[in-house]
């Protein structure tokens, strides 16, 4: 009796190693194809974690926008001014256009309509100091500099806006934009890169630019300005759900093929 309990234990105990050893075998047979997969996961997960950081830069930079609208703005008198400092913070400027200089700014959109931002550097008052304004949005047909000469404004003006500093590629793989050499000029422009305008204007520029605010009465027509407020916190977390989705997904899925793959190996072995 005791031996019979005996052998059905040894044998109980080697079919169970066959198991892991054929278990095992599939899974060194196959490991290019289980790193694959591995990879796979990893990159979901990244990138799901990725949108999670995105995340919260746009809520960081909302609260920011909150609490520059919020401050009483700061006077630009031409004196120097940290662009870190002033970046996201109301402004408010007296000088005059020049209207010679203005610029566009390219593949801009207002309320879902096409066109181009109008740039016009503002010689502050009493200065030799300039800065770069962002009038706002006008339509596409006017891309040319002739038809911008209708939203010249002439004479001493105050603009009140939102400080920004110099617009940065956002990948190796955005347009670039120029760089002029002595005697060029460029009116189109995909950023407001400072640094690279300055090359053709004669006036030295402020290290920031101005995104001109709305009146207390929207605007009825062109250059067009949006209300600056919480831009929302966008898709990043609905995105980064399936980003994680998609790992499970695939861990599942794949744990299952291989488990299947296994028994079926071990029905054939037996």
């Amino acid at each position: 009796m005791a031996g019979r309990w005996v052998r059905k234990v040894n044998e109980g105990l080697m079919a169970t190693v066959t198991q892991h050893v054929s278990f095992g075998r599939i899974i060194l047979k196959y490991w290019w194809r289980h790193l694959i997969i591995l990879v796979l996961i990893y990159l979901f997960i990244q990138a799901g974690f990725w949108q999670l950081r995105r995340l919260d830069q746009r809520r960081a930079l909302n609260a920011e926008i909150l609490a520059g609208l919020n401050r009483s703005p700061v006077a630009l008198t031409g004196a120097p001014v940290d662009p870190e400092a002033l970046d996201h913070q109301r402004v408010i400027v007296t000088g005059s256009y020049d209207n010679d200089k203005n610029m566009i700014q390219r593949t801009q959109s207002y309320q879902g309509r096409a066109g181009v931002d109008l740039i016009v550097p503002l010689q502050i008052a009493g200065t030799d100091q300039a800065v770069l304004v962002n009038r706002g949005w006008i339509p596409f047909d006017d891309f040319e500099p002739e038809a911008r000469v209708k939203y010249l404004v002439e004479g001493q003006v105050t603009v009140e806006g939102m400080a920004h500093q110099t617009q940065l590629p956002p990948s190796r793989f955005a347009p670039s934009d120029p760089d002029p050499q002595p005697g060029e000029w460029h009116d189109a422009w995909f950023r407001i890169d400072i640094d690279r305008i300055q090359h053709q204007l004669d006036a030295p520029l402020l290290p920031i630019y101005i995104e001109a605010l709305p009146g207390s009465v929207p605007d009825e027509s062109p250059p067009l300005r949006e209300p600056i407020g919480d831009t929302g916190e966008g898709n990043h977390f609905n995105y980064a759900l399936q980003w994680f989705s998609f790992a499970l997904i695939l861990t599942v899925t794949y744990a299952g093929f291989t488990w299947q793959e296994y028994k079926k190996k071990g029905i054939h072995s037996d």
